[in-house]
């Protein structure tokens, strides 16, 4: 593990996001169920910093774990990289020369990653590979970042997901989660879902949007408790996990080989 961080830090540091306005939701034709097209591609930038609580937090926050238990020679994994927004940040603060490997089932998404990798410092060599996780091998990896992702899986296709990258993790080796979850208890989650659609307004979402969204990812994401969570990467065999970030039901979570 190294603490030999740069001056700068990560927090004050501007996430390279596209200024494309998400506007899908807004009349006419929208994407039912959600999927991530090339429309989706075009405006996720926007769509997921107006979405996520913390977004920009927990971006840099996996930069700086990420920093923090790289091992030399290894590959440092981005699973569901969209847009390549985590990879675009580690590479301009991250000192050591790295593999940075994105992968995503989404072609458009990778296209958008691979105009805003094009100019990651040289030292880096970047790989995006077009393909779903349960087919990826995370052989030599040391740090395996899973942001929003696991939540578009069938559920009894995450603690598969989450075994393969376990079992290709060098010793001592890291995976960074976040997910969207759920409350065990229905009042908490009703009060969770007000909070949450609140921010979303805050954002600048009318409620048609919100709904319309809303009917979308029905049955596309479906949430679990953090508890839940825990427990898969306990199962695969982790036997540290921690909770780094939470707010309403959204979740970061590290864990480590």
């Amino acid at each position: 593990m190294t603490t030999d961080f740069p001056d700068k830090d990560l927090y004050e540091t501007e996430l390279y996001l596209s200024r494309e306005t998400d506007t899908l939701f807004e009349s006419g034709e929208w994407p039912k169920p959600f999927v991530f097209n090339e429309d989706v591609a075009r405006v996720f930038d926007n769509m997921v910093s107006r979405s996520v609580p913390l977004y920009r937090e927990v971006i840099a926050c996996a930069a700086q774990w990420t920093r923090a238990y790289y091992q030399p020679d290894t590959r440092i994994v981005d699973v569901g990289c969209s847009t390549g927004t985590f990879l675009e940040l580690l590479g301009r603060y991250l000192k050591q020369p790295a593999t940075l490997v994105g992968i995503d089932n989404s072609q458009p998404m990778l296209e958008q990653a691979r105009q805003k990798l094009a100019q990651i410092p040289a030292i880096h060599t970047v790989e995006l590979v077009c393909t779903s996780a349960d087919q990826f091998s995370f052989t030599g990896s040391s740090i395996v970042v899973v942001n929003y992702t696991l939540q578009f899986l069938p559920v009894q296709q995450r603690q598969k997901v989450l075994q393969a990258i376990y079992d290709g993790l060098v010793e001592h080796g890291l995976v960074f989660v976040s997910e969207k979850v759920k409350s065990p208890h229905p009042q908490f989650q009703e009060t969770i879902t007000q909070h949450y659609e609140a921010f979303k307004t805050h954002n600048g979402y009318a409620r048609n949007e919100i709904e319309r969204k809303k009917e979308a990812l029905d049955n596309v994401l479906v949430p679990l408790t953090e508890a839940e969570q825990r427990q898969i990467l306990i199962d695969c065999g982790f036997q540290q996990v921690d909770t780094l970030i939470k707010l309403h039901n959204f979740v970061s979570m590290v864990a480590l080989k």
